[in-house]
This record gives C-alpha cells, structure tokens and sequence, in this order.
C-alpha cells in the first residue's frame, strides 16, 4: 500500500555512527561449547564460563559498531572503523582467518579490515559466516556442505574469506544450520543451502530418492529468489536453527520453515515450506463504522515492527513503542507460545536491541536484562553471586547504569555494546579484563586416553548436528511420533546410536528407545 508508513529506508547506508566498547560473558571453550563432552575436535581448552561480563583486552579503546554472531553459532564478529576482529571456533574456517585454529581472543581479520568500502553487517550460521559491505558486497567463509556460501558449490570448505560475485546489494542477512538468507537493498530476498523442512521458503523441501534408496536432498549452491515475495521489499531477515523471520519495509512480518513450538508464529508447529505473512502483523487501520462519533472513536492502530531476531526455536519482534514481541519456545519443558504476544515480562520497558541464543534472551532497554532457563553457561551476566539461570527477567546488576547500544548473543555466549558517554566509560573500567592464552601458548592436553580408539573414530565421523543440544531436541521431538513406524532394524540402530541394548522384540524396543527419550527431554 502506497500510503503505508516505511520503518526501513532501503536505500539508506547503514548507521555506524554509534559505537562503543563491546563486552562479553558466556562459554568461552570453543571446542567444548553445545558438545556432550571432550570429541576429537578437542582443543586442549577446558571448560570455561565467564558468569560476569568482562572488557576483552584487544577491544579495549577500539569503538564497535556492529556485533555479529548468531543463535547457533560459537564464533563472533566485532566490526569496528579500525577493522573487523573475529573469534570463537574456527573447526571449519568459519573466520576466515585462512586456518582452521579456534581463537580465543579478537583477531584482527586482514583480508577484509581497511577496506574503501568497509564491512557494516553480517550473520553467523553453526558453522558458517556472512558479511556484507557499504556497497552491498557479500563476502562467505567456512562449511559449505550444503552449499550455504551460495558459491555455486557445494561439500568444499573456504577457510579464507571471499567476496560473492553472484549477487550484490547486500543489505541485510541470517544464518541457520547449513542455510543462509540475504536481502538487497532493492529488497529482493534470497536464500541459499539446506532445504529440509522448507527452511528456504521456495515451497518444497527438495527430497528425493538417492542411493541405496535413501532420502536426499536438493540443495540451493546459489542464493535463490523467493518468488513468493514478489513485489514486497524486504528490510531484515533473522535466521534461527531451522527457521527464518522477515520484516518488509512497512514492518509487516513473514516466517518459513521448521514450524516446531509455535516458532513461526501462526498458531501450530506445522511447517512452512512457503513463505507465509504472520497475519497477526499484517492488519490494516480500523475504519471508522458509519456517523461515528470522533471524539469516542479509537480505531485500532496496525501492529508492525521495526525490529525481528530469532532465536534458536523462537522469535522476538520490538515494535515503534519499544514494545517486545514473543513466540515460540525457550525452555524445553515449558509451554509454547503459539502466536505473537507482547512479552508480559518487560511491559512498560522500552526496548532497543534483543537477541537470542540457545535458549537464553538479552535484552538493551533503560538497562541491560538477561534471562534463561538453565543450564546455562554464564551467559546472563550475574556474577560469581547471582543465579546461574532465571526464568524471569533480571538487570544485570553491574551494568544497571549503563547505556548500552546494541547486544547480540550466540549459541551460549552473549555480548553488548556500551556507550562510554555520560559515565559508561567509568562502569566499563570496573569490569574486568579476558585475556586468555591462545592455543599456542597453552601447555599440551591430549583428549582423555580413556576413550577407545573405536569410541574416538565414531566421534569424529558424528555430524556436529547431531552433538548440539538444539538439534538433539528437534529430532526428538520427530522421534517421538516416527518410533512406532520405525522397523526393528531402524529401531536397533537408533539404540545402537544412544548405547542402549538391543535385544528383544519390536515392542520392547520401541518401549526401550521411547523411555530413553522421554529421560532426555527431562535431564
């Protein structure tokens, strides 16, 4: 509609005038984060939360502008006018450092730092990396088994960072698992990668029968236009494990894909293969009835948002009041919220940034809020004397004065950017400094000897989906309806998978396989 009010000037630069010291807490064992236990990625790092935000010591006097991370992601992006530093896992060169080392500490990224047309944006998928420029230059690094770089290729990996030919404009872009989302600022959307579940919105999922009989999938090398948004601009993207939100140029909002706990917002977990407009933020300006008295008329007003993140299995949406939205799912064994709600949590806050992670939310509004259910590790910022988990909304207290800009939050690690003016420079300074050894400069750990070379191999062949937590509960919650069609053959294996026993009739097995489920979900 013509006369519809644009929240998004797509044509506009991207703000990097606002900046500030950028400060960390969460799991800072890259190696170990969302992981069981010690795997053959192992690097030597043992565990290690950081419960209280602390000031990273290569940030230190270097205004950011931007944080990029993701919900599923273990590595970080600072962007800065100085240049762009990176940190976190790197087991698939999803820096773009050149290597496949983890770094703990922020890496001045060479290759794209100082550039006439600097980085301003990005995203960061499980184990891949966007980022885009002024211009609208897409530059891609790390896994690309599912051709989620969108290079026109597919199973190689790009451990150097590298621009995109294949489209420009960038503006805005998500990441997920294996999949990847960008809009230009003509605002065509496109998405590119893994397509199981329609987690790229084209209306399929790509399945067909491959080898050996076995159930395989399409994948998109190349980003793909949504036809389905044809004639709508798109202004933001947010990508979480295996779902996407949109926001167009008037703030109205679009969701695809996994549909599990109400993550997509339209009142069920089905799943979207297509892209679907959440009504809920698609209603138009109540009309007056006719004679209707204006001075007792209130016509509803049409709810948009100025802001969308998705969460691992969720969605958060700020409106022009500051009013945060909610839908979907943060801890697994509450109940969830199947359709947007406003956050009854933070009525009345004015909110300016959110992000989510795993399962824990950060939240800048007149002060800095952190929750989550637990475990967590340390990533809600309340110190060796607060609570390690909260399922309510609580200011982190050191923090309580302070301005802060922005915030992001990765798979288990959050980050926020605070203002230095008007005393923030001062709570800064108390905070204290990470400056942990890199990899280097750490003595020799070999993973423990205990493990059997069979039980060592097996780790290293086992997808990394399959190790982290979010996605563990995704295909539990498939599992749960799918036992009782598996055949004994199937259902010895996923005992075998789980080191159960797998004696005894069909029955027994399910009720086995079934019963272990249900133990996980509780634990």
């Amino acid at each position: 509609m013509s006369d519809a009010k644009k929240w998004f000037d797509l044509t506009a630069d991207v703000d990097t005038s606002k900046s500030g010291e950028l400060i960390f807490a969460g799991g800072s064992a890259w190696s170990l984060s969302g992981r069981s236990g010690e795997t053959a990625q192992f690097d030597g790092q043992e565990e290690r939360n950081l419960v209280s935000f602390h000031r990273l010591k290569p940030l230190i006097g270097v205004p950011v502008f931007a944080v990029v991370t993701g919900c599923v992601a273990n590595h970080t992006f600072a962007l800065t006018e100085k240049g762009i530093f990176a940190w976190g896992r790197n087991e698939n060169g999803e820096l773009g450092l050149g290597d496949q080392v983890n770094r703990y500490n922020p890496t001045l990224v060479t290759k794209i730092s100082n550039l006439s047309d600097p980085i301003v944006g990005g995203a960061c998928g499980d184990k891949h990396t966007l980022l885009y420029s002024k211009l609208g230059i897409l530059y891609t690094c790390g896994d690309n088994e599912f051709g989620q770089l969108g290079n026109g290729h597919s199973g190689n990996t790009t451990i150097n960072i590298s621009p995109l030919s294949i489209i420009s404009g960038v503006r805005t872009a998500g990441a997920g698992r294996g999949f990847s989302c960008v809009a230009d600022k003509a605002g065509s959307c496109y998405t590119f990668g893994y397509p199981k579940d329609g987690i790229l919105g084209h209306g399929t999922e790509g399945k067909f029968l491959g080898t050996g009989n076995k159930w395989e999938y399409a994948c998109e090398t190349r980003p793909r236009k949504l036809e389905a948004l044809t004639g709508v601009k798109i202004a933001q993207v947010s990508c979480g494990a295996r779902h996407t939100i949109a926001a167009d140029e008037h703030g109205r909002v679009y969701t695809w894909g996994f549909g599990g706990y109400g993550r997509l917002g339209h009142g069920d977990n089905k799943n979207q293969f297509l892209v679907k407009a959440l009504e809920f933020f698609h209603n138009e300006p109540e009309k007056p009835p006719p004679n209707a008295n204006p001075l007792f008329f209130r016509p509803k007003k049409p709810r948009r948002l100025k802001h969308v993140a998705a969460g691992s299995r969720c969605c958060y949406g700020i409106d022009e009041y500051g009013r945060l939205y909610f839908w979907g799912i943060t801890k697994s064994s509450g109940e969830a919220t199947m359709y947007p709600k406003p956050y009854n949590g933070l009525q009345g806050w004015n909110v300016r940034s959110v992000a989510s992670g795993f399962s824990s939310t950060i939240v800048a509004s007149d002060s800095l809020i952190t929750w989550g259910p637990s475990p967590t590790s340390g990533e809600l910022g309340y110190g060796e004397k607060g609570p390690k988990s909260s399922t309510i909304e609580k200011i982190v207290e050191d923090l309580e004065d302070a301005y802060v800009l922005k915030v992001g939050m990765g798979y288990r690690h959050s980050l926020a950017i605070v203002e230095l003016a008007d005393g923030g420079d001062k709570l800064v300074e108390k905070l204290p400094v990470f400056e942990p050894l890199e990899l280097k400069d750490m003595p020799k750990r070999e993973a423990s000897s205990k493990k059997s070379s069979k039980k060592r191999k097996r780790e290293e062949d086992d997808d990394e989906e399959e190790e982290d937590e979010d996605e563990d509960e995704d295909e539990e919650e498939k599992e749960e309806e799918d036992i009782t069609k598996l055949t004994v053959k199937a259902l010895k294996q996923r005992l075998k998978d789980h080191g159960l026993k797998i004696s005894g009739n069909k029955p027994k097995l399910v009720a086995r396989l079934k019963s272990h489920m249900k133990k996980k979900a509780k634990k």
